[in-house]
């Protein structure tokens, strides 16, 4: 959790149960490849980047990535794992946990980048995993999670902003003006609309996906945080404190046909 780095407000868990556009080169010429049509995103101000870091990422080649399929016998889990250069996302199907799905991705590249090769793990999924028919819960697991490689931080710096220009957020106390935490977390993340790149994605498989759940959100003065020159942007002083990081759950369901 990096406790000595950050000045962190952490909240008691609850109990409830995470495109593109890609060139590729072949043979003297680039191929366009699944627009990013995206950016659904209402909260943000020019959010198509890694947080944090002003590196410029290369497009992951999806021609090259296949998706392995293996069962896991310490996990009882069947793991999807797609790799393309420093990216590597898993989608871990347990069979004691039907319905749920855990994301794991170690990729610093931004979420739309990430697109392809979350589309063809969902394609594997979808069309060979016994239980996907039951798949209701997808668990990403942290906004920023711990690691040698820096993940992308695209959905930590969009909450901190929704919270910000939130009326209900008090910025000098670091939490809501009422409710609980993991209440209002949930509920910004929704109506800013933090997850445009998972929504989009699920989208083509005709599904619809909603932040369900919000755990152990933590909290920190922007000025501590690693984006904090995207925060300083949006007019955020480095004294305010903003939440960046909690235990996330997804719901999925069927769009209407």
């Amino acid at each position: 959790m990096q406790q000595n780095k950050y000045s962190l407000t952490k909240t008691a868990p609850f109990g409830c149960a995470i495109g593109a556009l890609l060139k590729i080169l072949q043979r003297g010429f680039f191929l366009l490849i699944l627009p990013a049509s995206y950016v659904l995103l209402a909260c943000s101000t020019g959010l198509g980047f890694n947080a944090g870091s002003n590196e410029q990422f290369q497009p992951v080649e999806e021609n090259t990535a296949t998706v392995n399929v293996e069962y896991s016998a310490s996990w009882n889990a069947t793991i999807y794992r797609i790799s393309s250069k420093d990216c590597t996302i898993e989608w871990i199907s347990r069979d004691s946990e039907v319905g749920v799905i855990k994301h794991l991705a170690r990729c610093s590249a931004p979420l739309s980048q990430q697109l392809p090769l979350l589309t063809q793990i969902c394609e594997e999924f979808f069309s060979k995993d016994k239980n996907a028919g039951k798949f209701r819960t997808l668990f990403l697991g942290r906004l920023t999670p711990d690691g040698s490689k820096p993940d992308s931080q695209e959905m930590s710096l969009r909450l901190s902003l929704a919270a910000h220009k939130s009326p209900g957020w008090d910025i000098k106390r670091g939490r809501p003006k009422s409710g609980d935490m993991n209440g209002f977390v949930r509920d910004i993340a929704n109506s800013e609309m933090i997850y445009p790149e998972l929504k989009e994605l699920f989208e083509r498989f005709h599904k619809s996906i909603k932040f369900s759940c919000a755990e152990k959100v933590l909290v920190s003065e922007a000025g501590k945080l690693p984006f904090f020159d995207k925060l300083k942007q949006n007019g955020i002083k480095a004294s305010d404190r903003l939440p960046f990081d909690c235990m996330t759950w997804f719901s999925i369901s069927s769009l209407p046909k």
